[in-house]
């Protein structure tokens, strides 16, 4: 039985090529999916724009790019899973592996993290160097954009495991 939440990132991200090409091969995105697929893709955006216009990308990737990876370490990249891995193809997202340093994420390029849909402790984690910079207001927008997408995903999440017949964790 495959396995969509453990194993290497190398793995997950061949495991969601392989469901990507048999959805391309079987499904038509029908309305549910495409709809869901496009209100996260906004959500996204949104959540986007505003942690652009805090600094996060670049705060992030330069914490990422001192010894240990900071928060975007090699460990975050298995906190991903296929099934999130998927979520990114469908948006149209080219995923795979960036050549990386042994202690940072291989999904973190040099403008910040490749994904659209990230995994939650990702959106959820927010350290000192973000809190100490942010005003009160822009905390709160990003925890609306944040809760925003994270319901979103979880919701397609659900539609996928349910289209494919997949095993939940």
């Amino acid at each position: 039985m495959l396995n969509f939440y453990s194993g290497t990132a190398t793995e997950k991200v061949a495991l969601a090529h392989s469901l990507h090409r048999t959805w391309e091969r079987q499904h038509n995105i029908h309305g549910t999916v495409r709809d869901a697929l496009q209100e996260l893709r906004l959500s996204v955006e949104a959540l986007t724009l505003h942690m652009r216009s805090m600094g996060m990308n670049q705060l992030c990737c330069h914490c990422a790019s001192r010894p240990g990876g900071g928060c975007c370490s090699a460990l975050m990249a298995d906190n991903t899973d296929a099934i999130q891995i998927l979520i990114n193809l469908l948006l149209g997202i080219v995923v795979e592996p960036l050549p990386h340093k042994e202690d940072a994420c291989c999904f973190l390029g040099e403008q910040g993290c490749l994904f659209l849909a990230k995994p939650h402790f990702c959106l959820n984690y927010n350290c000192s160097h973000i809190r100490n910079r942010a005003t009160d207001q822009e905390m709160k927008t990003l925890y609306r954009h944040t809760s925003t997408v994270l319901g979103r995903q979880t919701r397609m999440e659900t539609q996928l495991i349910e289209i494919f017949h997949l095993p939940s964790e």
